[in-house]
């Protein structure tokens, strides 16, 4: 409980706080489930990538190079954690929150990323998996 006090302060400090509301990771994939949401810097708005959700535990990462990548889900508490085929990191976790722009999510060393598009279109690279 302090750790997520200390990472709500923190992130205030990173990020406005008007109206952020932290929403949990299951709140998160029912929205995101069966869509492709597109990430961008939350300050720069630059294109970070897209991800389909093809279920509650597996997507599908587009980077901007056009590459993609499986990826498996794991929630752990407000955490969503996501592993990837070429980077099995098992601490790529982020806490999702919801403002009246939309949805942000928010990683461990504070990386701010706010979903900026929701569709239903597939991703768009190469090797792309049928679903």
């Amino acid at each position: 409980m302090f750790a997520r006090a200390v990472f709500a302060a923190t992130l205030c400090l990173a990020a406005p706080c008007l109206a952020q509301t932290q929403i949990t990771p299951e709140a998160f994939l029912d929205q995101a489930v069966g869509k492709t949401l597109t990430f961008s810097g939350y300050k720069t708005g630059e294109l970070v990538g897209t991800e389909q959700f093809l279920s509650r535990d597996k997507t599908v990462w587009a980077r901007t190079d056009q590459h993609c990548t499986y990826g498996q889900i794991d929630v752990r508490g407000p955490l969503i954690c996501f592993i990837y085929e070429d980077h099995p990191d098992p601490d790529n976790c982020w806490m999702p929150f919801i403002d009246g722009e939309g949805l942000t999510v928010i990683s461990r060393n504070f990386d701010i990323q706010r979903i900026t598009a929701i569709t239903e279109k597939p991703v768009i690279c190469e090797d792309a998996p049928l679903s």
